[in-house]
């Protein structure tokens, strides 16, 4: 039996495969887009994914855009059966870094591996005892960190309620040689990445002592403390550059039937509860220039918080965006509906169209970011 510290793990950045049935089951079919317009190839960028069938032994790395025919893998990895990546792109390349799971184990805290793919180049297995179901994080300079860990010892004749306390690590991973440097060391049940600001690297961390959000400067192992005490429920965490803000969604202090969109300034820490809803699925993320996505109480699908209300480009359901173009214009997100496969698509925040990207039929998507237009086939 997995620990319960695994609930955690399942808490965050999970959300788009919510509804996705267990290994072994036939997935039903993606559902039509309605009411999109036609695909203007020439306008709509192009999208690094991941794809991987249900239950396979493997998944691949695409590059599609709107309206292109049955793409054809550029990359393919090897990992565990039933294993879902995760992946992020470094900015400016074509280069994907992907997390999965490798290890047969009954304990799946810390079963992942990280992977380096690149088209038409034999795929690099970089490191293992990355943290299940997490995602790397890649700066603008191709700098890469993962969240790592080993088991502690399982409580002996303790309350029931006591959880497991493991090792963990923020390790920063050569993304040639795979070589491994700790930035980062703590004990507890997680420490999540929520992202990356300038030099420095953002820590969700939850530990027997409670939950908190830090930077880590990874050169010098620094740590400043931006939000000292929050309930350990947060997940879906993005970052505004351009304004220096941290997004989350939480839960509520006092009531534990309420979820909260959550803006933190990670200059001063000082922070802005920006929404509470009943719904748990808020899926809020910040675009460039101080705006924030969200799904609207969890069923109305993408808007924009304050906007007029209407509902997302793909319909009902929830959509978990999960990249943005380098201006900003374009953002990559996976529509989601309740027992479907979760649908990738792109939209043009300056225009509101959006456009379905084409995936191997059946297969569970990662969108790893928005790559280069320039250069040509690949």
């Amino acid at each position: 039996m997995r620990p319960r510290r695994l609930a955690f793990a399942a808490a965050l950045g999970c959300f788009a495969l919510a509804g996705s049935p267990s290994t072994g089951q036939t997935l039903p079919p993606r559902p039509e887009a309605r009411g999109l317009p036609r695909v203007d190839a020439a306008r709509a960028p192009r999208v690094a994914l991941v794809a991987t069938a249900p239950g396979a032994l493997h998944s691949s790395l695409y590059v599609v855009g709107p309206g292109d025919a049955s793409p054809a893998p550029l990359a393919t990895f090897t990992h565990a059966a039933g294993a879902t990546a995760r992946a992020a792109l470094v900015p400016g390349t074509t280069t994907v870094f992907a997390i999965a799971d490798t290890a047969e184990t009954r304990d799946a805290s810390f079963d992942a591996s990280l992977f380096r793919l690149a088209p038409h180049a034999p795929p690099e297995r970089l490191c293992d005892g990355v943290v299940h179901a997490s995602r790397p994080v890649v700066r603008a300079d191709g700098r890469v960190f993962v969240s790592r860990g080993q088991a502690g010892p399982e409580p002996v004749a303790a309350p029931r309620a006591s959880m497991r306390v493991d090792a963990l690590t923020v390790d920063e991973v050569d993304p040639v040689t795979g070589a491994v440097r700790t930035v980062h060391a703590t004990n507890g049940y997680l420490a999540h990445l929520a992202g990356a600001h300038g030099a420095e690297i953002l820590v969700y961390r939850i530990r027997p002592t409670g939950a908190d959000v830090v930077a880590i400067d990874p050169d010098t192992r620094a740590t400043r403390v931006i939000l000292p005490a929050l309930p350990p429920f947060a997940r879906d965490f993005s970052v505004d550059d351009a304004t220096g803000t941290l997004v989350f969604q939480g839960r509520h202090e006092s009531d534990p039937h309420v979820w909260t969109i959550e803006s933190v300034d990670l200059a001063s820490g000082r922070r802005t509860r920006l929404r509470e809803s009943a719904s748990m699925s808020l899926v809020p993320h910040a675009l460039r220039g101080g705006r924030v996505a969200w799904s609207r109480d969890g069923r109305d699908g993408l808007t924009i918080l304050g906007a007029p209300g209407r509902g997302g480009p793909l319909g009902a359901g929830a959509d978990w965006v999960v990249a943005s173009s380098d201006d900003g214009r374009w953002i990559g997100a996976l529509h989601t509906v309740q027992g479907a496969i979760g649908v990738p698509f792109v939209l043009d925040l300056a225009s509101g169209d959006a456009f379905v990207l084409p995936a191997p039929p059946g297969a569970r998507v990662a969108i790893a970011g928005f790559v280069p237009t320039e250069g040509g086939a690949l």
